[in-house]
């Protein structure tokens, strides 16, 4: 089981030992025979800055090896448009205080507001805060309020069911008030929207038993969750404080200066203890069991879940269902069974000249042998804009390149969801942004590497023994008269200085369209990670875009 132990202004205690701490599990005192400290989070000393390392070439569904993963649980519907500015404020204040290796995501339980998928990249989190908005009705009835509920308490289930206990992760839910759950409680909504429709459709029940399977869960995946009420306005009390406590935290109210609160959980989710205690053969049920822990410390705060599940002595987990890839598109699980590793990019390069979003995946498992396959882009609402099934013949091949009719302009959750010929399933969330090209205004695209295959190019996410790589970018939009030069440098990050350049050579096969590329000689360069940047010029102008990424040669 873990705690945490925390000082007075809630920076991790990190010197404990097993001597020191007074555990008891269902009312028996236990003795503490291991313990063990897990920190993260910690930024560089001052003057001892790591230098930026190039970032990772693909996407994949791994386990983080470092960072706390922080997800954003904002509920909308709680607050009338206005009231989003507290909330927004104090959410950015507490991304400000994650270290860079921190991943941060954010999602609204109803789907119609902004999300995008944990990621370093912290301004993508402060760009899907600054979308958020009230969408709440100021005339919510219990039944509304007991259905955003129960929608809030499925959007959390999910959540831990889909978190690796060994990786380090903090829920934060963002509410203005939710229900107090009962003994059973059952509400049918008839509430209309602003603009038609219903707010939620059918009847809707929170219960003691769902908070129940909510606990549970977040014991097995080892969440640390924190409840914050921000928003302003008449709601149901009470109900967020039952939520809060899940990980032995009570709701944070937050008036005036949220400032001071939002370091707070950064610095306090920064380290915990990982506490091993024997537990005897009669009560190795499966079943959940209260926890109470101290520490005889003067000064330290413990804060711990309030139960703990006692495996059973030979339990190998009952056998699941094997995933099938239309649930797993359409669900927010995270499936890890399949090892996936992906890399998105936009394309304009089929005859047709229209605009595709391609995904480049494939399972750096040698033994997977895909089955089957599937991609969707869903828009900030939550609907599918575009699909893609893969074909059992383009699942024979590594990297399996899949290309989607691009939605309109925007940004988008790209999912995708894979199975193996034994059954494991793997999924991967990215967002993906489609921009717009203005008559005339060259739009350079994302800078793709792979090799020649044939007489075409074949994208790779890295590469081994291939004595040369090529990197390519596309302008479109430029007149055909436009003269445009490219060349391409080698660095050892994205904003570092260039180690070597190369003159690129430009393509025209059509009018309005231009490739292009430049041979790089692998072969002479050691194993590693390496950025490959494009400098485009169009007519003597250097554009602002530089697209770029990173070249990662591996040693057989």
């Amino acid at each position: 089981m873990d705690f945490r132990a925390l000082a007075r202004d809630g920076t991790p205690v990190v010197d404990l030992k097993p001597e020191e701490v007074v555990l008891k599990v269902g009312g028996r005192a236990r003795e503490v025979v291991a313990l063990e400290l897990i920190r993260f989070g910690n930024l560089p000393p001052a003057g001892a800055a790591a230098a930026p390392a190039p970032p990772a070439p693909f996407v994949t569904n791994a386990p983080p090896s470092k960072g706390r993963t922080v997800l954003l649980v904002v509920d909308e519907e709680a607050a009338v448009p206005g009231q989003e500015g507290p909330a927004q404020e104090a959410l950015r204040q507490l991304v400000a205080a994650l270290a860079p290796e921190d991943r941060v995501g954010l999602l609204t339980p109803m789907g119609a507001g902004p999300a995008t998928p944990p990621s370093v990249r912290h301004d993508r989190a402060l760009a899907a805060i600054a979308g958020l908005t009230g969408r709440g009705s100021p005339s919510e009835t219990p039944a509304d309020a007991v259905c955003r509920t129960h929608l809030v308490k499925g959007t959390l289930l999910s959540l831990f069911e889909g978190v690796v206990p060994s990786v380090p992760t903090v829920v934060v839910l963002v509410s203005n008030g939710l229900t107090t759950p009962t003994a059973s409680t059952l509400a049918s909504s008839t509430n209309a929207r602003a603009g038609g429709g219903s707010l939620h459709a059918g009847q809707c029940e929170f219960s003691s038993g769902d908070l129940e399977a909510l606990n549970s869960a977040a014991a097995v995946a080892r969440v640390h969750f924190y409840g914050l009420e921000i928003f302003r306005g008449a709601g149901p009390s009470g109900g967020i404080e039952h939520f809060a406590s899940l990980t032995g935290n009570g709701m944070i109210r937050l008036t005036g200066d949220t400032r001071p609160a939002m370091k707070r959980i950064a610095a306090e989710t920064s380290g915990y203890y990982l506490a091993a205690f024997e537990a005897p053969e009669q009560e190795r049920t499966g079943a959940s069991q209260r926890v109470s822990v101290a520490v005889t410390r003067e000064g330290v705060e413990v804060k711990a879940r309030p139960t703990v599940i006692v495996p059973k002595a030979d339990a190998k987990g009952a056998k699941a269902d094997k995933p099938k890839v239309r649930d797993m598109l359409s669900g927010a699980k995270v499936f890890r069974d399949l090892p996936l590793r992906a890399a998105m990019h936009t394309s304009r390069a089929l005859p047709d000249g229209k605009l595709r979003v391609v995904c480049v995946f494939e399972s750096d498992d040698p033994a997977a042998k895909l089955a089957e396959a599937g991609i969707a882009l869903f828009d900030s609402t939550g609907k599918p804009r575009a699909q893609w099934t893969g074909p059992p013949a383009e699942l024979k091949r590594s990297p399996v390149v899949a290309a989607l009719t691009a939605p309109p302009p925007g940004t988008y959750r790209m999912r995708l969801a894979a199975i193996d010929a034994s059954g494991a399933g793997g999924t991967l969330d990215e967002e993906v942004r489609v921009e717009a090209a203005a008559s005339g205004a060259p739009l350079v695209s994302a800078l793709v590497l792979g090799t020649k295959a044939g007489p075409g190019f074949a994208p790779r996410l890295e590469f081994i023994d291939e004595p040369v790589a090529i990197a390519m970018v596309e302008i479109s939009g430029a007149p055909k008269t436009a003269g445009i030069d490219a060349r391409f440098e080698f660095a050892a990050s994205e904003e570092g200085p260039a180690a070597a350049t190369l003159p690129g050579t430009v393509q025209a096969p059509r009018d309005d369209f231009r490739i292009a590329f430049v041979q790089l000689p692998l072969a002479q360069m050691p194993a590693g990670d390496f950025v490959v940047r494009a400098v485009i010029t169009v007519d003597g102008q250097v554009l602002a875009a530089r697209p770029s990424h990173t070249l990662r040669k591996v040693e057989r």
